[in-house]
């Protein structure tokens, strides 16, 4: 497979500004389950705050930087089957290692404590099958629950982006690939304003016309449009995409500003609704801001501005995202146990030593695990000439 040497080129540079949002994007997600978690955690009927709830919508800025990485790392490479193969080759080994690890924990843990590997709490109400969940778990396959591990619902849109993309690799030409994801984005659209979807994509109907497929394909066009030399406006670029997403952020918490006199019902923010909302609401903002801080940075504007340590996070973002259910639930059992569920002191210290697990067994398990596989699964790639190199650094999700 032949790549063009720009293609190489700038695929092989490392987006520190692309790192940086993704440790956020994770961080946002975490502290949103960390408020829900403690809530049951302590027994308590209400979360102790509401304002982190809009944090799971980092997902949305995770798909936008899954379609800018796609695109950047391998929208050039050479329509045909071994194109193809390779490609999906190195995004299944990218994504499935970690998503066993955790999830089979999680597996076990139900074994464990309620003596089957799945929870029938969840699936006998519905009438699921729990070896058939387990199955479609593991393996990322959209299925009317939740997958074993909750935030692997995710990671099912990521694969079926990634097989579509596959598919365009190998049937399109490299110059019609830009038109055919445009194409691919207006059927996705109208199928879900038809109502072909629903906010859970829960089998392959409903995810192939979910609307949040369009949070990648944004991705990829602001990948495009700095592959083809596009700078201008950068940095009101990146100013007006992180003040949309600031404000789209703030408005789920009505209380805090609805003493504000602008005049708006908030209703009109509210993105619980349909999927394509969601995808207005935080998909645009957040491309918006992708390309504004990737122009930055490749203009030279952003060196040394970005916190290393906000770096670091964003290499460890995927074991992040796929931990944080499991250390925080395990912090909030030893620490309301030890020190009981009504000092405040108490949940002080399940808020902090919570995130700080989280981060910390993130960090872990990217230095001892996932890092060493994707050296490992590298050395197993085909030919010199492959993805191999730039999509070791692209994000999982």
């Amino acid at each position: 497979m032949a790549l063009t040497s720009a293609h190489t080129t700038s695929a092989m540079i490392r987006l520190n500004s692309v790192q940086a949002l993704r440790g956020i994007a994770a961080l946002a997600v975490m502290l949103c389950h960390l408020i829900a978690i403690e809530g049951g955690q302590a027994g308590r009927e209400h979360k102790l705050t509401e304002f982190w709830v809009a944090g799971a919508h980092g997902v949305d800025l995770f798909f936008v930087i899954s379609g800018f990485v796609i695109v950047w790392v391998a929208s050039e490479v050479q329509r045909g089957w071994h194109g193809a193969s390779d490609f999906l080759y190195a995004r299944a080994t990218r994504i499935y290692p970690l998503w066993w690890l955790f999830a089979g924990t999680m597996a076990m843990m139900l074994l464990i404590f309620k003596g089957v590997p799945w929870d029938a709490a969840r699936l006998d109400p519905k009438g699921l099958d729990g070896t058939v969940h387990l199955i479609k778990s593991f393996a990322l396959w959209p299925q009317p629950e939740h997958p074993i591990l909750g935030v692997g619902w995710t990671l099912v849109h990521e694969m079926y982006f990634y097989l579509g993309f596959a598919a365009l690799i190998l049937l399109v030409p490299i110059k019609l690939r830009m038109g055919a994801l445009l194409v691919w984005a207006a059927l996705v659209l109208v199928g879900s304003i038809a109502g072909l979807s629903t906010s859970y994509g829960q089998n392959l109907i409903e995810l192939a016309f979910n609307a949040m497929t369009l949070q990648f394909v944004a991705g990829a066009l602001v990948a495009y449009a700095i592959k083809a030399g596009w700078r201008r406006y950068a940095l009101t670029s990146a100013i007006v995409g992180a003040l949309g997403l600031v404000f789209t952020f703030l408005s789920l918490d009505k209380s805090l500003l609805a003493t504000l006199p602008i005049g708006f019902e908030w209703s009109q923010l509210d993105p619980a609704g349909p999927p394509w909302r969601r995808v207005f609401l935080y998909g645009i903002p957040a491309s918006v801001l992708l390309y504004g801080l990737v122009a930055l940075e490749l203009e030279g504007k952003l060196t040394k501005r970005i916190p290393n340590a906000m770096v670091a996070l964003g290499d460890w973002s995927y074991s992040l995202y796929l931990c944080h259910v499991l250390t925080i639930s395990a912090a909030g059992r030893v620490t309301y146990i030890v020190f009981g569920t009504e000092s405040a002191w108490a949940t002080a210290l399940w808020l902090i030593s919570a995130s700080l697990l989280s981060i910390l067994t993130a960090a872990l398990t990217y230095q001892f695990f996932e890092r060493p596989l994707i050296r490992y699964f590298r050395k197993w790639r085909s030919k010199p000439g492959s993805t191999s190199a730039e999509t070791a650094n692209a994000p999982a999700e």
